[in-house]
């Protein structure tokens, strides 16, 4: 029979503890819930949507009982901050093990995000997600502590993570060799940026080969495609994820 995942379990002893067992809806599904994320492998077929991905076939099988989604209520102050926290943290690429997410940002419309997708915002025609937000994680990560998906709210990370990146101006930042070294003023914030964050890297507008390196090592630490290129979410996490 499916239960909870561990990790969830101590998100819900998080949310608990910090906003009161009334908004923290439960993690197993109940009558409604036939399908998906909320429900453990032991009682969907390999058809259902959250079955589909080689992942999520290994973390079944890793995790054969495990529910690995929950519903938060939005009733407590400062909710719809977090929804929208959450969100621009999942685009920065700080919770690569959130699979999706539904809810409103202002109580009217329904968002639907996915990580799949870039967590960009689309619309969600299902029913409900207005008084709860849904999330659901990878089923590999059945194990891992989520409360940080709250936890991060309240601790102090939200004051860095509402930092508002400067403008990304467009184009990708990349060195190839044997092709035109990419210079700009875009290429020095991001350099500027960097180097407050302790990377030794001169600020002078050339995106050459110590820029590139850089880009590589950050993605690497911080859990993002590693290519080497500053595109939308690497400039973004400049600003927005901690400095380790």
């Amino acid at each position: 029979m499916s239960t909870n995942a561990p990790g969830l379990t101590r998100l819900r002893d998080f949310a608990n503890a910090k906003v009161g067992p009334q908004f923290f809806l439960g993690i197993v599904g109940d009558s409604r819930h036939t399908s998906g994320y909320h429900l453990g492998p032991d009682r969907i077929n390999g058809s259902d949507y959250s079955m589909r991905l080689d992942r999520d076939i290994a973390g079944a099988r890793k995790f054969p009982t495990a529910a690995c989604a929950y519903d938060m209520g939005m009733g407590w102050p400062g909710s719809r901050r977090w929804l929208a926290w959450l969100v621009g943290r999942c685009r920065s690429g700080a919770f690569p093990q959130v699979r999706e997410i539904i809810g409103s940002l202002d109580g009217v419309h329904k968002q639907y995000w996915s990580g799949l997708r870039g967590f960009r915002t689309e619309r969600y025609t299902g029913d409900n997600h207005i008084a709860h937000t849904h999330l659901s994680v990878f089923r590999d990560t059945a194990a891992q502590d989520h409360s940080p998906l709250l936890r991060g709210f309240f601790d102090g990370t939200q004051t860095a993570a509402l930092l508002t990146p400067p403008a990304f101006a467009g184009r990708n930042l990349r060195f190839t060799s044997g092709q035109v070294t990419m210079r700009g003023d875009d290429v020095r914030t991001w350099q500027a940026r960097m180097s407050k964050r302790g990377w030794k890297l001169e600020v002078d507008g050339v995106y050459g080969t110590r820029s590139s390196h850089i880009a590589t090592t950050f993605q690497r630490e911080k859990g993002l495609t590693v290519d080497g290129i500053v595109g939308q979410r690497t400039w973004n996490a400049a600003w927005l994820l901690p400095v380790t």
